[in-house]
């Protein structure tokens, strides 16, 4: 398969891609145009202009007329040492343009070219339309499945008129899509910095030059040294997170047996002995994992060097994509993810800096998915950034609010964190997962009784979790998809729920209900709304 999110140009598009052109001297004679002033100079050469021009007017003699003047043409050049006169050469050209011979009019064309520049423009005109038919003739051999017939009428066509990109890229599509990607990055290359310049071949370079860094990441990322060293990246968050939760627990213990002793409170016997056990327990297992993490840092650090070398070409080909193009989100996403892969998370935050200096161009979207991306490469600062920018444009977007508030956290940054934990329970107040990181939020500002009020409320007295798995587009407006959970032992009682969709500006578009029906202690009930809208940003609900 294709690595992902490749862009290639199905066949069935190709007449969109390879654009058109008219066709010259149907039914008439155009002789050279000025400055083309070439002269035959040579009486069969004289002849060879009458047959084509005959052939070019007259249907009933045409067969008869072009073979005459090929003929006449081959025995002059040949035979008759004309082989310096640009007339016969340009003749020569213009009977294997009437006869559709691409590569033999190529031919002639350009010895003619040689020995009269001045012809350069009238034959421009030529290879113009043979080369939209060659073209024409390839993209049909494509459809057909004649990868290599299709493949050498493509580069015919660009042959002929070098200026033009678009056989260049549909050469790289139909390798792309043979997955053939080394000659496909060859031609996507080539067909980027040929468009160089052509505005109207701006969105088909773009789309080659993501292809080549897309290929060259798809490589990246299924290389050996690169998954050991995401390996290394998980079991090192992991043993973080252990680490974080059993150092919180040695602290406790150490401040409860401060506590004591200048209270002069005493623990009994066997209780001072099950303290003294489990502290120890705990203080050898920060230990031992406190070694780890040394260790795993050392695995890093000498995988990165590997996961450099395996990363250049992916990081040069987006360096290149970004030099094109700087506003393009994924493309600086993807390169920052592998400067952090690659040991270097200095150039990643320089990177996505860069990007966001175009902030202004870009979409609510897109700046989430890179924030979520970057969050989950391990870049927290960089990817809180982009969430932010994101939900400055959609604060409606829950799952956004959420991550950036577990962004906060990890940052340590309780002025943001509190105020978006907070936006986070004002749009979904019934999730238990939500009300923790506003406790967390509170924690983190030293605020005990404001910690504990929402700690009780997530793990004592919340009844029902709701939990909005998905809000999507359907062919008919949008739908929500959520999960009612009873959280408690005892069975709950019925309840509803009002969901706001929301527009541009928070404008509610519509509003729905939801019964939440008596739920089994453990029990969960999943629901759907559907609702009608194209520009919906978000939703709140609120019980009812």
């Amino acid at each position: 398969m294709p690595p992902i999110g490749l862009r290639t140009a199905p066949r069935s598009a190709l007449a969109l891609l390879l654009g058109g052109a008219s066709l010259l001297g149907a039914q008439q004679w155009v002789p050279p145009r000025p400055p083309c002033d070439i002269s035959p100079g040579y009486f069969r050469i004289v002849s060879a202009q009458l047959d084509l021009k005959l052939a070019a007017e007259r249907q009933d003699v045409r067969d008869r007329m072009l073979a005459q003047a090929k003929d006449v043409l081959f025995r002059s050049i040949v035979d008759d040492k004309q082989d310096k006169n640009p007339a016969a050469w340009y003749y020569l050209g213009r009977y294997f343009k009437a006869v559709g011979d691409a590569a033999g009019a190529d031919t002639a064309f350009a010895r003619a070219e040689a020995l009269a520049p001045q012809c350069t423009a009238d034959i421009a005109t030529y290879r113009r339309v043979l080369s939209v038919e060659t073209q024409n003739r390839a993209a049909t051999a494509w459809q057909a499945g004649n990868q290599d017939s299709a493949a050498a009428l493509f580069r015919l066509a660009y042959r002929l008129v070098p200026s033009n990109a678009r056989p260049l890229f549909a050469l790289a599509g139909l390798y792309a899509e043979a997955q053939t990607f080394d000659s496909a990055i060859v031609y996507y290359r080539r067909a980027a910095a040929a468009a160089a310049g052509d505005t109207a071949l701006s969105a088909n370079r773009r789309d080659a030059l993501s292809n080549v860094a897309r290929i060259y990441l798809s490589r990246a990322q299924t290389d050996p040294a690169v998954q050991r060293a995401q390996q290394t990246r998980a079991s090192q968050d992991s043993l973080e997170r252990l680490l974080a939760a059993d150092s919180a627990v040695v602290a406790r213990m150490v401040a409860s047996s401060v506590s004591r002793h200048k209270r002069q409170a005493r623990l009994s016997p066997a209780d001072q002995a099950a303290f003294s056990r489990d502290s120890s327990a705990r203080a050898d297992a920060v230990g031992r994992e406190r070694a780890a993490r040394a260790a795993l840092a050392v695995q890093a650090a000498s995988g990165a060097a590997a996961v450099r070398a395996v990363s250049a070409p992916a990081i040069a080909a987006h360096r290149d994509l970004l030099a094109a193009f700087p506003d393009d989100m994924d493309a600086a996403t993807n390169l920052a993810t592998l400067y952090a892969q690659s040991g270097e998370p200095d150039l990643a935050t320089t990177v996505f800096d860069s990007v966001l200096v175009h902030a202004h161009n870009l979409q609510a979207e897109d700046l989430i998915i890179a924030g979520e991306r970057l969050l989950g490469t391990g870049l927290v600062r960089p990817g809180a950034r982009a969430l932010s920018l994101g939900l400055a444009r959609n604060p409606y977007r829950r799952d956004a609010l959420f991550y950036l508030a577990r962004a906060y956290y990890t940052l340590r940054d309780s002025a943001n964190m509190l105020p978006t934990a907070q936006r986070l329970i004002a749009l979904d107040p019934l999730n238990r997962n939500g009300i923790r990181l506003v406790a967390a939020a509170w924690d983190l500002k030293g605020r005990r009784d404001s910690t504990l009020k929402y700690v009780t409320r997530a793990d004592s007295t919340l009844p029902v979790d709701i939990t909005v798995s998905s809000f999507a587009p359907d062919s008919a407006g949008f739908v929500l998809t959520a999960v009612a959970t009873n959280l408690r032992s005892a069975a709950s009682q019925p309840f509803k729920l009002s969901f706001d969709f929301l527009g541009p500006g928070g404008a509610v578009a519509t509003t729905l209900p939801a019964d939440i029906p008596a739920l089994p202690p453990g029990g969960s009930q999943q629901f759907e709304l559907h609702v009608k809208g194209t520009d919906l940003l978000g939703w709140r609900y609120r019980p009812s």
